[in-house]
Parts: C-alpha cells; structure tokens; sequence
C-alpha cells in the first residue's frame, strides 16, 4: 500500500469520528452511550419491619349521677382515680403483664395509658386506686388465666370484722379482646367504675301517738349499734362478686366535710345530736339479686332487733323505682338510710309517801317463791319503722297509730 493511500485511510477515520461525536451533541441524546452498572449496590440500610403496635387506654369515670348541663355525665376519673394497674391477658386468656402509673399528683384530664404490644388480641382490665395495704390480686402467685383473677379486701385474710375502708376502688375492663397491629397507633376507651360505696345509717325515734317531732331522750341512740353484712369482699377481674364469704362491716363516721354530701346544707347534723344515733360504713358494690346484704341493729344487750335486707326482692334499696336495676345501683356511690322507731315511756312514778307511813307487813305472811318460779326474761320483740328513708325516698314499713 503507497503512502497516499494512507493517507486517505487516516482521513476518513478522521471524518467517521467527527460524524459520532456531532451525533452526542444534539438535542436528541438517543445516539449516546448510557453507562449502565452492571450490578447496583442494594440499600445499605432498609427500614426494619415493625413488630409492635402502640394502644392507648382512654380511661374516663362517668359511671355516677353528676351531670352537666347538656345530660352528658361528667368525666371524674382525675378527680377520684390517683392510680391505675393494667393487667394484659393474651389471646387465650393467659396473664401477660401488670402495668402500673401513679398521678403526680393527678392525672391530666382527657388521660390515656400508652402502651407498645407485638401484634396479636389482647384483652385489658384496669384496676383503679388498688393499693395493697388494702386490696390483694393474686396473678403474684397461683393465678395465670383471666378468669382465675381475684381482687380481695386484705382485711379478710385476719377477719370477717371489716373496718372502714380508706379508698375507692375502681374497675374497668374492654368488653372483648382488642386486636393489636404492628407498626399501628390505636386508641381503645375503658370507661371505670367506682366499687365503693358509701352508707350512712340514720335511726331516730319519735313517741307513741305522735304525728311529728322526735323523742330527745338520748338512751335510746346509746343503746344500739348498727352492722352491715355482706359477702362481697372478693371480685373476679370481670368485676362479678366470687368466692362469697359473710363478713361484718363495721361502723365508723365520715369526716365533718362529708356531711353536707349527704344531708345537704344544715344548722345542725344528726352526727351532732346526741339522741340520734348515726353509723357510717363503707363497703364494696351492692348488687341488685343479693339479698345477703343486711343491715343489722342490736341493743346493749346484743339482742337483735332490726334485721333488713339491703338489696334483693325486699331490699331496703332495691324496693324503691329508682334502684331496681343494677346500673342503677352501680352508679350510686352514696346511701342515707334514715329509720324512725316508735317509744314509750311509762309515766314518771309517784313520790313516795312521806317516812314512817308504810306499814310493816305481819311476820310471816310473805311466802317464798316457789321452785322454778323466777321470771324468765321476755325477748325484745323485734323492731318495725315507721318511716324508712333512702337518699330522700320514702318507703312506708309501719303506718303510725293515732
């Protein structure tokens, strides 16, 4: 091959390449080679999925009879609730976890307990203001399923004699089991209810034949003492009464600031008159079917003289409307029962006649007393009211003889 030759090979080599770089300039990129990498590198670091879900409890207690304005029942849950236990119970119903949160010193209104699950069902019961030195559960020890919770007065462990309680305690519990999603925030409302209830016994006496009034002697408030009994220390943690054992509430009095939630606004009240006699007690729930729960009222002699049931058919509670339903009882916390008693008195004895009048009977006309003829002594009868009173509810026993 001669030198022109080439030479002309050189230059047309020259013009080609000229042509493919004219072509990488253009508007259109078509004609460009795309540097493609074979094997890309994968995200260094992916987002794990999630393997919990978050639940809020909404607590809230509306379960009561303080109503706003609109009928709406007001929420007192950081008002009377200053600390709550939730139990976790998985799907087959097995303890999961206690969860416990004290106010400092209350909860925020509109509160909710957080709490952060792996996915599945679970079912949530609340325990308000369970303090141990007062009420006992037993998931420390023998229990495991839901339905083998029990929530119990300490007190009964040493006694059947049950002194005044010092808090109010609440329950709550979702109706069926919540389905927890992972990488999912949901909000479940527990609205509780208050276990406790407050009873005053008020017992009065008015005499024979009158129509109005009350008898001011002060024997007669001094010579009796007032017990309820009851047999609903224990509760399952679907807040049902179990294991039902008799036990003795003993009476106590309120502070003086709880008077006038009782009687309203007064002059003076009864817990200052000292011929009327007041017993306060506090006790766990009522339920409308017991009729084990009675008020119970001995003389100085121990002798029983008023037996009443409190609830059941012939409840003292429960016979009056508005009562006769367990919601009913469930949101009343407080009962005055107030009793009027008839009495008699004998007229006041005669002076006696002045010294040296009486005249000795004759030397052995008295005759002794045969064998087996000492009176024996004549049980008192057993007490009826007149009137019996309930948070303002009149329930007429015994109508008063004119």
């Amino acid at each position: 091959m001669n030198k022109t030759h080439q030479l002309f090979l050189l230059f047309l080599g020259l013009l080609l390449s000229a042509g493919c770089l004219s072509g990488c300039i253009k508007d259109d990129l078509s004609d460009c080679p795309i540097n493609v990498d074979p094997d890309p590198d994968p995200d260094p670091d992916p987002d794990p999925d999630p393997t919990t879900g978050t639940l809020r409890l909404a607590l809230t207690y509306t379960m009561h009879n303080t109503q706003e304005d609109d009928g709406t029942y007001v929420d007192l849950f950081s008002q009377q609730v200053r600390k709550v236990d939730v139990f976790v119970f998985d799907e087959a119903g097995h303890f999961v976890q206690q969860i416990t949160e004290e106010a400092a010193p209350k909860f925020a209104e509109n509160y909710t307990k957080e709490i952060e699950l792996p996915g599945g069902n679970y079912q949530f019961v609340v325990w308000g203001n369970h303090y141990e030195d007062e009420t006992d559960h037993n998931y420390d020890d023998e229990a495991d399923l839901l339905n083998e919770g029990r929530m119990t007065l300490t007190q009964t462990a040493r006694t059947t004699e049950i002194e005044m309680l010092t808090d109010s305690l609440f329950h709550g519990c979702t109706p069926q089991q919540v389905t927890v999603v992972n990488g999912e925030d949901q909000v479940v409302p527990i609205d509780l209810m208050k276990n406790r209830n407050d009873v005053r016994v008020v017992v009065r006496w008015r005499e024979k034949g009158m129509t109005e009034g009350y008898c001011t002697r002060p024997e007669h408030a001094q010579g009796i003492t007032a017990t309820l009994i009851d047999n609903n220390t224990t509760h399952d943690f679907l807040n049902n009464i179990v294991d039902k054992q008799e036990v003795i509430y003993q009476p106590g009095r309120f502070p003086d600031w709880y008077n006038p939630y009782f009687h309203g606004e007064m002059e003076v009240y009864p817990t200052e008159q000292e011929h009327v006699y007041v017993a306060d007690f506090s006790e766990l729930r009522l339920m409308k079917d017991n009729a084990d729960a009675r008020l119970v009222i001995r003389n100085s002699e121990g002798t029983t003289v008023y037996d009443r049931a409190l609830t059941g058919p012939n409840g003292l509670i429960t016979l009056l409307e508005e009562y006769q339903t367990q919601e009913a009882l469930d949101r009343e916390d407080r009962y005055l029962i107030e009793l009027l008693f008839e009495c008699e008195h004998e007229d006041e004895p005669d002076e006696p006649d002045g010294p040296g009048t009486d005249e000795p009977d004759d030397p052995g006309t008295d005759e002794p007393d045969g064998p087996g003829t000492d009176p024996t002594p004549v049980p008192e009868d057993p007490w009826s009211a007149i009137t019996i009173t309930v948070n303002g509810w009149n329930l007429v026993e015994k109508p008063v003889e004119l």
